[in-house]
């Protein structure tokens, strides 16, 4: 794989705004929970419901709900976001943080030494929550001197049904705001917001995603222990990761492993393999110390590329693979260990 240079604005995230299944996202609020609440949008439902041509007659639907955006001010006027059915049960984002403050409390976390981020679809209608745990022995640990990777636990959640409340547990190096997803770590609340049920489950949730901690911490351990030889690391990059994330992905991928740069494919793509393609350098990737020699340097190319997706459900599924991506390197690696060992 040749490479070109180009002179690229070190240690930036790329200049694009996070969708969410279409919809702008506004920028993230930071802070305590209570910072969060103020600033979240409240929501209220009512019939689906129009008036007639003539303005002398309403038509309501029987079996469907409007929800709609609550007014934050004086002056403003509600806006509708979706409509759902009768039995939806609407699980406001205020109620979710609540819930999750009482969970916190009952497992004796204190929810004010937690670092808080919420982001948003531009109406409010999709919210997604990170709550990042403190630093201490369970919950962190460094990579260096200055660096440090501590827990993290996601919620998503919608108000119109468009997704479904759903807790993701992992891990965020702070160095390059990385986020990992490990193991099964990954608990979805699937049923529809119709009952309350819902909520009682996501307390479930968060309780299984504390308890996976210190089992995170010991794979990533192993990860760090774990040394890659490069012929593995292609071969995987070529395949693996092809498979997943298809030429540009894994070109990426390949280059961060390689070199600390991010990099965008040229030339002619045609019939070829990841690490055929000509890259041009784009950004430099904290975190990297290249070449990347064992699993845990992989995770992070890895990571980083699923990261820059401006699709926020994107985002989440690409982070989702780094689990089985790693086990396929480490088998591969494995493999390569024992024909030759």
């Amino acid at each position: 794989m040749s490479e070109t240079y180009t002179q690229p604005t070190q240690y930036a995230n790329p200049p694009h705004r996070r969708r969410w299944l279409g919809l702008p996202v506004v920028p993230p609020v930071e802070g305590s929970i209570a910072d969060i609440v103020s600033r979240l949008p409240q929501f209220g439902r009512q019939p689906f419901a129009m008036t007639s041509v003539n303005g002398n007659e309403i038509g309501v639907n029987p079996f469907l709900d409007m929800v709609y955006r609550v007014p934050a001010r004086q002056g403003e006027n509600p806006v509708p976001v979706g409509v759902v059915s009768k039995n939806y049960r609407l699980v406001d984002h205020h109620h979710v943080l609540r819930t999750i403050e009482e969970v916190l409390a009952e497992v004796g976390i204190d929810s004010a030494a937690l670092s808080v981020r919420g982001e948003w679809t531009v109406n409010g209608e999709r919210a997604r929550f990170s709550f990042i745990f403190p630093s201490n022995d369970r919950f962190s640990f460094s990579v260096g001197d200055r660096d440090e990777v501590r827990f993290r636990i996601e919620v998503f959640n919608s108000v119109e049904g468009s997704c479904r409340l759903m807790t993701v547990a992992g891990w965020l190096r702070f160095v390059c705001y990385n986020g990992l997803i490990l193991g099964e770590a990954v608990a979805q609340v699937r049923k529809q917001h119709r009952q309350q049920l819902q909520i009682e489950e996501l307390g479930r949730s968060l309780r299984d995603a504390l308890q996976a901690a210190d089992k995170d911490q010991s794979t990533m351990a192993h990860w760090r222990s774990t040394g890659i030889e490069p012929e593995a690391l292609a071969a995987w990059i070529d395949e693996d990761v092809f498979e997943k994330w298809g030429l540009k992905g894994a070109a990426r991928v390949l280059a961060i492993s390689k070199s600390g740069w991010d990099a965008e494919i040229k030339g002619d793509l045609r019939d070829r393999r990841p690490s055929e393609v000509d890259t041009e350098k784009t950004i430099q990737v904290p975190g990297i110390d290249p070449p990347v020699e064992d699993a845990f340097g992989a995770s992070q190319a890895l990571a980083w590329v699923a990261g820059q997706r401006t699709e926020l459900q994107e985002d989440l599924e690409w982070r989702s693979h780094v689990s089985e991506l790693m086990a396929r390197l480490l088998k591969r690696s494995s493999a390569k260990a024992s024909l030759f060992g």
